[in-house]
Order: structure tokens, then sequence, then C-alpha cells
């Protein structure tokens, strides 16, 4: 039985603390077979929309923030887990590129801001799937933002419209909502899609955006999909308002 473990929208340096000490304790005592970070892992605050113009564009830099994630996040990660680590292109990921294209052409270079590049991850041994990764038959890892896939205001709901888009299970994140929605077709529902939003892992009092009250319909969590011959089976771990979780009978606090 494989065992993969999915985390998305870390967001840093606006995560939440304790649930991303949690988590990589967690994945240090449980050893999965593969860790598969979905997207967002940097938030890079200064090249955002809504940015422009106000104090934050003026705040960490780009470079700043890569650093960042690298000491906090990845390089506590490697300390204790060695396995295959796989990174997805997202749409905050992005951004230092799409700053300079829409605001600094003259200075733009295709390469020196890519997050791959940003992030070192050679460096760590971390592999970069920029748009999606079959990470198992029939099911695609992808981080959410690709035009195409519809939101949807229900949890799980989007990840099933990017499943019934591409025709394969879908495990997401980018919508910072937790849920697994199927959807079966054909004599006995011989066919079934399954979407899986694996929610986010930072913490919303930074979220300036959101306005004074941060009102959003968002779950912390993350997911652990178990994975053999038969198929796959997610499970979404839902995480406090502390951090913490419970996985397989053992709280990580």
């Amino acid at each position: 039985m494989k065992r993969i473990v999915f985390i998305s929208d870390l967001q840093m340096p606006l995560e939440h603390k304790k649930a991303n000490r949690n988590i990589i304790r967690f994945i240090h005592d449980y050893q999965p077979d593969e860790v598969v970070n979905i997207g967002d892992i940097t938030d890079y605050t200064a090249p955002a929309r809504w940015s422009a113009g106000r104090r934050a564009e003026y705040g960490m830099s780009v470079l700043e923030e890569a650093a960042y994630t690298r000491k906090h996040h990845i390089e506590p990660l490697r300390a204790g887990y060695d396995g295959p680590v796989t990174l997805l292109g997202s749409n905050h990921g992005e951004r230092p590129h799409r700053y300079l294209v829409d605001r600094a052409p003259a200075l733009y270079d295709v390469g020196t801001f890519r997050e791959d590049r940003l992030l070192h991850l050679d460096d760590y041994g971390i592999r970069f799937e920029p748009l999606s990764y079959d990470f198992a038959p029939g099911w695609t890892a992808t981080h959410g933002h690709a035009r195409g896939i519809s939101l949807s205001r229900y949890a799980g709901g989007a990840a099933l419209n990017a499943a019934k888009r591409l025709q394969r299970s879908v495990i997401m994140g980018h919508t910072h909502r937790a849920g697994i929605v199927s959807e079966s077709t054909g004599v006995h529902g011989c066919r079934t899609l399954t979407g899986v939003e694996i929610g986010h892992l930072m913490e919303i009092s930074k979220a300036d955006y959101l306005g004074p009250a941060r009102l959003a319909n968002w779950q912390m969590a993350f997911a652990i999909a178990y994975v053999d011959t038969k198929g796959v089976t997610p499970h979404i771990i839902p995480v406090t308002r502390t951090g913490s979780f419970i996985v397989e009978g053992e709280r990580y606090t």
C-alpha cells in the first residue's frame, strides 16, 4: 500500500506556523512513500494584484520570501524526510514572472524568476511539475488555477468540475476548501470520477485582502491518499485552528 501525503496553500510567509511545524513533524514520523505539494507554497505578496500601489508591494521581496520558504519549510522537511517530493506549479508561484511581464517587461527573464529556481528545488532533490502530476492510474494532482476549471462554493465541487473536464479523478488545492465529491455515470454507475479539494495551511488573520472581518469559506486541512493495485482511496485530514490534527489515531499538536 503506497501512502502519499498531499499539502497545499501554505502561502509562506503567511503560513499557519503551528500547522506547518506539526505537518513537518508528522511527515518525519509517518515517512510516507511520497509528499506532493500542490502549490502556493509561497505567497509572493509584493507582486500580487491586490498589493499594487499599496504598502504590501514594498514589503518582503520575492527573493526574501523564497528564502523564508526554504528556511522554514523545505529545509526542516528535508531534515527528517528524504523520500520523493514534488511541487506543482500554481498561481502564486507564477506571480513573480507575471509581475515582470506585466509591469517591467524590459527586465523580464524567463528563467530567473521561475519558482523552481527561486526555491532551489534541485538542491533539495524536489521535482517540479508546472501543470499537473499523474500520481496513479486515473488520478491527477493539479493546483486548480488553470483556465477551464469552474469554481464552486461547495467544498469538492471545483475539483469534481476539473475531474469531469480532464476525465480523470483530481486532487487539487487553490480553493482553500476541503471536501470530497464523486459522480458516477453509466450502467450501474460503472464509471466514477472523484474530486478532492485539500484545503489550506495559511493563517487567515494574515490575509489582508479578505478585509477586516477575514470572512472566508475556507477550511484548514491536508490529505493522505492510499494507493494500491485496486485504486486510490483519499482521506481529508482536518486541521484545527490551533494547527493540530489526528492521523490514524494519533494527534499531532
